[in-house]
């Protein structure tokens, strides 16, 4: 039987919008190629846009890759990493799951 491990599989139930993000080059070798349009780029950035929308550092960050792809025609790899890392980072820190008896009072 062949040893060769099947990589892990995200759930849309464990599936982050950094997970969205980082499946672009993935799709981009699957065509041959290593580079990732600035087109699609563009279409998961939006993709993405309502889940970065819960937190607004997230949502600043979306907004102004989708700005940025306007002036580009390719991404590489380590840069969508680094962007869904920040993504999955700012998301993150918003939604700390606190106990419905430690409710924090808006000051």
């Amino acid at each position: 039987m062949d040893q060769e491990q099947a990589p892990e599989t995200v759930t849309p139930s464990t599936a982050t919008p950094g997970d969205a993000l980082r499946a672009l080059p993935a799709e981009a070798a699957g065509r041959g190629t290593r580079f990732v349009s600035a087109q699609a780029m563009q279409a998961r950035l939006f993709s993405v846009y309502d889940a970065a929308a819960a937190a607004e550092d997230a949502l600043a960050l979306v907004q102004d890759q989708l700005t940025l792809t306007l002036n580009r025609s390719y991404y590489e790899a380590d840069e969508i990493e680094q962007m869904a890392d920040q993504l999955d980072s700012l998301l993150s820190l918003d939604t700390v799951e606190r106990p419905s008896g430690e409710l924090v009072k808006d000051e």
